[in-house]
């Protein structure tokens, strides 16, 4: 091995992700690979995406980073990935003594962790879920009820498949954001661009835990295969969000969708 390269079991320390990989016999990378990388940059906290493999890159400015960098690594071991580590062996170790006793399954939230979290669906999605009372993950519903799109809006992103597994859930615009995308068929980053909502789901992240049903991978949370929509606190349309004559975009029905929960959790008592 050259320069700072380093392996560890299924780890491997380097400096950077070169166009050569440097582990394989062929110098090639496969999806069996993926990048984790940890810096101190103050202008980000993290985020996902795909150079030559995909990876995830986290500031030590974003909270629980400790506990990110072990949730992504035990989780890529889960599929039998191999993960370079473009950070120094010293940053793994404190993150993995910190993690000592957990798991990406913990069944209790941790003190940096969201208490609610969202996932929204298309216009034409949400009376079929509403009726069959069941968020399901990309690959669920093509195999049971077939899909129009010919793959997720994740993979032009460069998620890994399994990642299809899955029921993603988010906060902000970004749930808004996949929504917009799957109708304009391609990946559309402006919240500022209109287009329809269907329902926005709010659940309760401590429930999800507690049941089992919650899953981290790092960057994201999830549930696997299927969400029954009992779990929701809450579901904004545009049939019970005020949006009072502004464009509908993501970023607008986002903000008066939150606020709606708002009101309805607080007529509730909680």
């Amino acid at each position: 091995m050259k320069g700072s390269e380093v392996k560890m079991g299924s780890l491997y320390f380097a400096d950077k992700v070169t166009k050569r990989n440097p582990y394989s016999e062929d110098g090639l990378y496969d999806e069996s690979w993926v990048e984790l990388s940890i810096d101190e940059c103050a202008e980000y906290e993290m985020f996902t995406g795909k150079t030559e493999i995909f990876g995830f890159k986290l500031s030590k400015h974003c909270n629980g980073w400790q506990f990110r960098v072990m949730d992504y690594i035990a989780y890529h071991h889960l599929y039998r990935r191999k993960v370079i580590i473009t950070a120094s062996p010293t940053d793994y170790e404190e993150a993995k003594a910190v993690y000592t006793g957990h798991s990406p399954f913990d069944r209790f939230l941790r003190s940096y962790e969201p208490k609610v979290l969202v996932h929204s669906t298309t216009p034409g999605a949400y009376p079929v879920i509403c009726r069959e009372g069941v968020l399901k993950s990309w690959q669920k519903v093509q195999a049971v009820n077939g899909v129009r799109e010919t793959a997720p809006i994740g993979l032009a992103l460069g998620d890994p498949a399994d990642f299809q597994e899955f029921v993603m859930l988010g906060s902000g615009v970004a749930p808004e954001i996949v929504v917009s995308s799957k109708q304009k068929g391609f990946v559309c980053m402006d919240s500022h661009c209109e287009y329809t909502p269907g329902g926005r789901f709010y659940f309760d992240v401590e429930q999800l835990a507690a049941d089992g049903l919650l899953v981290r991978d790092g960057c994201h949370y999830k549930v696997k295969d299927e969400l029954p929509i009992s779990h929701a606190l809450f579901c904004g349309t545009l049939q019970n969000v005020e949006m009072r004559g502004q464009a509908i975009t993501p970023d607008s029905f986002a903000q008066a969708a939150d606020q709606a929960f708002k009101r309805h959790m607080g007529s509730a008592g909680v």
